[in-house]
């Protein structure tokens, strides 16, 4: 699985600039509550987004939100991620073991224990000795690859960026040697839509497309064109467009260059619900080291009760301790913040994935948008997304199929077959005796039968179920045999019969996905 693209500093400025300029001219809230961009963290953004909604501005603000949302939460993605990093190598360095870190994580040799409010599923104990030292090794070993090239205060200046000298160690400069092409592609596409839909702001947009004349492509160039398909993505012409037009498909495939660049020597993959931790209590035991090593810092720990994990996480990084024992022990607990952090965003995630689901229709482009830079490339896989967050943080369950039959926008799919048999019992009755009855008019085998005398019994015993469907599906497909062997052709009031069964509930589908397929050489 690809990672999502890397948010640089200066990208995240001019995201929350453009939230904050949106919203100062709409006037939706009081100019003290408008985000500073350059102090502003995509934590707070994202609090800000669901503080002050716009529901009398134009529709074209709140598009513009959702797409400017997913990058906030994406940056929350990769700071987390170098927090997690940063702790994992700070406790090996003050003494720590694997397991020890493992079972910060949950991911140690008891990471099957549940405690009577957590909210993950039950699981099973791990069998067999194992080592309990490798999960955590894996873990930090999985970090440390995705963030061998993570610059994310890189200088993106002209000067700066074409100062950078060819490493050859580096595998992202023969990658991107070798999909130049691709690059400018994408970079033409997005100049052509620019001009199109007449986009003003597009000073990135030109360094992008200068880089490529003049042959300066780094691996800086990537960030780059992430600022310039912010640009052209939120633009109010391009953001107002509901079905998909040329400039989608430049933006999608600008993302998904974007995705593999950030995927070079390393791979993502959907982390395991961590154990909920308890902030406060955590911030005390911090709190009450400091005091005993006579800290003179302890006055910047946020209170307790009132604590930030990104706050402390924050404090603990910029103060670490001057004693060994004592930065062991910030690190484990730092740790158990980042669990928690972890479930905040989260959180934060599902609500700005709602909030733009919420908006169009099921089929508006902008569900594809949203999911681009996470590397999905389909609108429904925002939903599955979006389901599997609403599954995890209800039940600690991430199973994308059980969530689907979730959904808040109707029924599931289980329940509307179980409607449909209750209400067309008569009719299934009916189909049912015909089915039979065609059986014994086409002199059906008994050993070729086995669906049929299925239905049989299902039709003596008068109860239908939803798994009555499957084996209507599948005695049509023993009708069906048997009315291809046969050497009358005139039985169309067999077809008419089968034809009336594909009429039912997932029927069709089934009798499809089973059909032999004849291939011709």
């Amino acid at each position: 699985m690809l990672p999502p693209v890397r948010i640089t500093r200066i990208e995240l400025i001019g995201c929350i600039g453009r939230i904050t300029q949106r919203h100062r001219n709409a006037g939706c809230c009081l100019p003290d509550d408008v985000l500073s961009p350059t102090r502003a963290n995509p934590r707070d953004a994202l609090a800000y987004l669901r503080k002050h909604p716009i529901s009398e501005a134009p529709g074209w603000i709140n598009r513009a939100d959702a797409l400017d949302a997913q990058l906030l939460v994406i940056a929350c993605a990769w700071d987390r991620w170098r927090t997690e990093w940063h702790h994992l190598r700070g406790g090996l360095s003050d003494g720590l073991f694997y397991d020890q870190l493992g079972t910060g994580l949950g991911i140690g040799r008891d990471s099957h224990d549940r405690a009577p409010d957590d909210p993950r599923a039950v699981r099973r104990r791990r069998t067999g000795r194992g080592d309990p030292h490798q999960p955590a090794r894996w873990r930090l070993a999985t970090l440390t690859d995705l963030l061998r090239y993570d610059e994310p205060t890189q200088d993106l200046a002209r000067p700066s960026r074409r100062a950078r000298v060819v490493d050859p160690d580096d595998p992202r400069w023969p990658w991107l040697a070798d999909h130049r092409d691709e690059l400018v592609e994408v970079a033409l596409g997005l100049a052509a839509a620019a001009d199109r839909y007449g986009v003003k702001a597009r000073r990135w947009l030109d360094e992008l497309v200068a880089d490529l004349a003049d042959d300066a492509i780094t691996p800086s160039t990537p960030a780059v064109l992430g600022l310039a398909i912010a640009e052209v993505r939120t633009a109010r012409p391009v953001v107002e467009l509901t079905s998909t037009h040329a400039v989608h498909r430049v933006l999608l495939a600008g993302d998904a260059f974007r995705c593999q660049f950030s995927g070079i020597g390393c791979h993502a993959h959907w982390q395991s619900a961590p154990p909920p931790a308890d902030v406060a209590a955590l911030v005390r035991a911090i709190s009450r080291r400091r005091e005993r090593m006579d800290d003179p810092r302890l006055d910047q720990i946020p209170s307790p009760d009132a604590a930030d994990p990104a706050d402390v996480l924050l404090f603990l990084r910029r103060s670490p301790a001057a004693n060994r024992g004592v930065r062991a022990f910030d690190h484990l607990d730092a740790l158990g913040l980042g669990n928690a952090l972890w479930w905040q965003d989260r959180n934060a995630e599902l609500a700005a994935l709602r909030f733009g689901l919420r908006i169009g229709q099921p089929k508006d482009v902008l569900r594809r948008q949203i999911g681009a830079s996470y590397a999905i490339t389909r609108g429904q896989g925002v939903q599955d997304r979006a389901d599997r967050l609403t599954s995890l943080t209800t039940r600690g369950r991430p199973d994308e199929k059980q969530a689907r039959d979730m959904r808040n926008s109707g029924q599931s799919q289980l329940s509307q077959e179980h409607g449909w048999i209750a209400s067309n019992h008569t009719l299934l009755r009916r189909v049912a005796e015909a089915l039979l009855s065609a059986a014994d008019l086409l002199d059906v085998p008994e050993d070729e039968r086995d669906w049929l005398d299925l239905l049989a019994s299902e039709y003596k015993s008068d109860e239908f179920s939803t798994k009555s469907l499957v084996t209507f599906a599948y005695a049509a497909d023993e009708i069906q045999e048997a009315l291809d062997d046969a050497v009358d052709t005139g039985h169309h009031d067999v077809l008419s019969i089968l034809d009336e069964v594909d009429e039912f509930p997932n029927v069709k589908r089934l009798r499809a996905a089973t059909r032999p397929v004849q291939y011709t050489l």
